[in-house]
């Protein structure tokens, strides 16, 4: 195990930020750490780069990892102004009293890896933002870390440059194995990037675990809001059988709730249009890039689709068939 955190707390004077935070970091693996603003993501970073205090118990590195080996970007990526290109990402090198020959060996490399040639004594405000980003990830792997913490390293990009970003990043994780914690409130981004999400909302974890397991199987209705594109039907549960006045149908119920609960169907589950299922009217179609996304009437409730295994048209009356299993939770 990389990195180790247990019962991580944070406090600003009496208002408590968060709680008990604990999770681990496996050796090149990347995290994303997902929850809204205000939630005390950065700190968290803060914390764990050794730039903000923290009992050092709660923190514990193992195997190749050490806190001298983590570095921190942020999102507004600190280049320094008054720095040419070479200089800000030969900074952390000098600090560290590396030899002049080495700074200039490590600095050409990590130059021609981030594409960086020709832009060797441009300052920091002559660069596009894609350029300012990779000048502040070349600052930070030129170090070769074995941990890297992201700040919502892409929030300032437009989208097209943010997709290449992330292929990118992705490629320089792939290639010097490094793991990455990555904060971000961008679902696709987290979706996206990370092996592991990490859900903080209110001041603690409410769930770890891979990023298809989080969008079908939420823990409780709190991260189900959070992920987004959620339908909820509400029913009455018994042992593993889920009943409406309109369709009753077998779930995943592994809290063992009893009674009055909503059962969780995301936007994206696989469902199939068939002769016999869960009568369901067609209120509207609409084309989207990835197919055709479908707003369909069950019972009393009006739900979104966008994986319907047939296309269908807005009046008419059809049946569906999940093709998972679905999970009830809480209402």
């Amino acid at each position: 195990m990389g990195l180790s955190v247990k019962n991580l707390r944070l406090n600003y004077g009496k208002k408590e930020i968060f709680h008990d935070l604990s999770f681990d970091v496996k050796e090149g693996e990347i995290i994303a750490l997902f929850g809204p603003s205000g939630v005390g993501k950065t700190s968290l970073l803060k914390m764990i780069a050794g730039i903000q205090p923290v009992d050092k118990q709660m923190l514990s590195f193992s195997d190749t990892f050490t806190q001298k080996d983590t570095v921190l970007v942020f999102q507004d990526f600190w280049l320094f102004p008054h720095m040419n290109v070479v200089e800000n990402i030969a900074f952390g090198l000098k600090s560290r009293k590396f030899l002049t020959k080495e700074i200039k060996q490590k600095t050409a490399k990590i130059m021609e890896v981030f594409d960086l040639k020709g832009l060797e004594r441009h300052f920091p405000d002559q660069l596009s933002g894609g350029q300012k980003q990779r000048v502040a990830l070349a600052r930070a792997l030129v170090l070769e870390p074995k941990l890297l913490l992201l700040d919502e390293p892409f929030a300032n990009l437009d989208d097209s440059l943010t997709r290449s970003m992330r292929a990118y990043l992705q490629k320089l994780q792939e290639t010097y194995r490094f793991s990455i914690i990555l904060v971000t409130h961008d679902r696709e981004e987290a979706f996206h990037l990370a092996d592991r999400m990490i859900i903080l909302l209110d001041g603690t974890i409410q769930q770890i675990g891979r990023p298809q397991e989080i969008y079908f199987y939420p823990e409780n209705r709190k991260v189900a809001e959070a992920i987004g594109e959620t339908n909820f039907i509400p029913g009455i549960v018994s042992a593993s059988l889920f009943q409406t006045d309109s369709f009753e149908l077998r779930v995943k119920n592994p809290k063992h709730l009893v009674g009055e609960v909503l059962l969780f169907i995301p936007y994206g589950m696989e469902i199939a249009v068939v002769e016999q299922g869960i009568p369901a009217f067609v209120e509207s179609c609409e084309w989207i890039p990835n197919g055709q996304q479908v707003t369909v009437r069950i019972g009393q409730t009006s739900c979104i689709f966008t994986n319907l295994s047939t296309k269908v048209r807005t009046g008419e009356s059809i049946c569906l068939r999940v093709i998972d299993s679905l999970q009830v939770i809480k209402r």
